[in-house]
């Protein structure tokens, strides 16, 4: 445990110094809260009732999405994953630590975004705190699940950037955190089913806002924790089977 503990501490060490995690994990996405805050916020006020929920789900998509699966592949085409296996560490502890170290950074970007809204942009605060803080461990948690699953089966740092920008664009503009779902096509809407980012926002709304009446909130955050838990299932499966390949 001790081993574990001096590794996860020097990975978010490491995360925190590269360029890379500090933009798609902190830079980017709080200075498109800070433009999208005061945009929404003027064009249209109604949208400051869900701005916080809004703008954690593209922090977190963002850094678990777009911030995990490069990383990851860079350290498989640069032989670091191979030396870990050879000198014995477990394919569980390496990939877990990516994990713990994302899920770190995701939940400390996103409690900022927490705290400054209401003081910058007069954001609603939800009615139900603890609900919409257990509804944010399991997006957070999904989406780094989606994030290693893409890295883990990426075979090139340009194919996962472009399987990264396949969940990540749609998961913008079909989940419902930039404009009203109800304003897509019924077959966008739909294809929205696809992303954990949807149902995150239907239960923000549903649980800690109590303002999506049509849909269950508890039933969305059924299906997110399903997607997480299947995608991580999958992303060990599938770093188990290439370590042996690789020591084969």
């Amino acid at each position: 445990m001790s081993a574990f503990s001096k590794h996860l501490w020097i990975q978010i060490k490491m995360d925190a110094r590269e360029r890379g995690i500090l933009l798609t994990f902190y830079i980017v996405p709080l200075i498109f809260f800070i433009v999208m805050g005061a945009v929404f916020s003027s064009i249209n006020p109604i949208t400051k009732e869900t701005l916080i929920a809004s703008m954690n789900i593209f922090a977190v998509t963002m850094g678990a999405v777009l911030g995990i699966p490069t990383p990851l592949v860079k350290m498989r085409e640069s032989g670091v994953l191979r030396a870990y296996r050879v000198n014995g560490i477990p394919n569980d502890a390496v990939i877990l630590i990516q994990g713990i170290s994302a899920f770190f950074h995701l939940l400390l970007v996103s409690i900022m975004i927490v705290v400054t809204a209401p003081l910058l942009f007069g954001a609603g605060l939800p009615r139900s705190y603890p609900l919409y803080f257990i509804i944010l461990l399991i997006f957070i948690f999904t989406s780094i699940a989606v994030g290693l699953l893409i890295g883990v089966t990426a075979r090139s740092q340009s194919m996962a950037t472009m399987l990264s920008q396949t969940i990540f664009l749609p998961s913008l503009l079909l989940s419902g955190i930039m404009f009203p779902m109800s304003l897509l096509p019924k077959f966008l809407m739909w294809l929205g089913r696809i992303f954990p980012a949807t149902y995150a926002m239907l239960s923000f709304s549903g649980l800690s806002y109590h303002l999506e009446p049509n849909y269950r909130g508890d039933l969305a955050l059924g299906v997110m924790a399903f997607i997480g838990v299947i995608a991580t299932g999958i992303a060990i499966w599938a770093f188990n089977r290439a370590g042996k390949v690789e020591l084969s």
